[in-house]
């Protein structure tokens, strides 16, 4: 094996870097404390069940998420499950041994401000055995995010190729038409955020799962999209339209700043 022009001894590769035959979380250590940690696991534990991976011990993930915390009590943090090494083809190992990595990286702050949103070029195929599931095959995310630098515009929304709503670049969506609270459906294509579970949960508890479209969304009254490291964000422009309600919903805004000053148990 090579690396950079230079000879390695390891003749195996992982199979998360060969095939992204894996999955992750990124989760919030605020003022030393995990963030919906249950959430974070049970997603790790869903995707492993999914894709017939094992899971590391909880208590070896803890013990590392604890160091962290010490160490950097605000930070972005990511673990990553993989099937391990494997040799050439795509048949898994019979008995594949799972590793794991842990990263960091320095926590953002929140920026409310409303943003100016359209609607991608880029569309998600459907795939409903990995719907929701956050794997290791971001090459949709890599290519939204460049056509949004190119784009020049602050986020994009993206379809399915069906035309329906699926979600933001990395994030979850919201909109309320004016009767109703709603996100976009996630059975065919998407990720499942552990933000908008939060938010289903504690704050918007009738919202409906929703199969629409752009034109759809374009009635919306007020939209936000939210993921668990940037937070709630508020939509204030769609294409060239304005929208009526441009910040966030009150009781959304108050949860979040509760969990910005920690008052909520992680």
């Amino acid at each position: 094996m090579w690396f950079n022009g230079q000879r390695l001894s390891p003749t195996q590769l992982d199979r998360g870097l060969q095939f992204g035959d894996g999955h992750f979380t990124t989760l919030v250590i605020r003022a030393g404390r995990l963030q919906f940690w249950e959430r974070h696991w049970q997603r790790l534990r869903t995707a492993s069940q999914r894709l017939y991976l094992e899971l590391p011990p909880l208590a070896d993930v803890l013990a590392v998420l604890t160091a962290i915390a010490t160490e950097t009590p605000d930070c972005v943090v990511k673990i990553i499950v993989t099937r391990g090494l494997g040799e050439r083809g795509y048949a898994p190992p019979t008995q594949p041994q799972t590793h794991w990595y842990v990263t960091t990286a320095p926590l953002p702050q929140w920026d409310p401000r409303p943003l100016t949103v359209e609607l991608a070029q880029y569309q998600l195929a459907r795939q409903p055995a990995l719907a929701g599931l956050k794997t290791l095959n971001r090459l949709d995310q890599v290519l939204l995010s460049h056509e949004r630098q190119q784009r020049g515009v602050d986020e994009l929304l993206v379809t399915d190729t069906e035309q329906q709503l699926v979600e933001a670049t990395s994030s979850n969506l919201f909109w309320y038409d004016g009767q109703q609270w709603r996100f976009p459906c996630l059975k065919q294509a998407g990720i499942a955020g552990i933000m908008q579970a939060e938010i289903q949960a504690q704050v918007l508890p009738h919202a409906l799962p929703t199969y629409a479209t752009w034109s759809d969304l374009l009635m919306a009254e007020q939209a936000f999209i939210c993921n668990t490291v940037l937070g709630p964000r508020p939509i204030g422009q769609l294409g060239h339209k304005k929208l009526h309600q441009q910040g966030l919903p009150e009781a959304v805004q108050q949860w979040y700043l509760n969990v910005l000053s920690n008052s909520l148990p992680g």
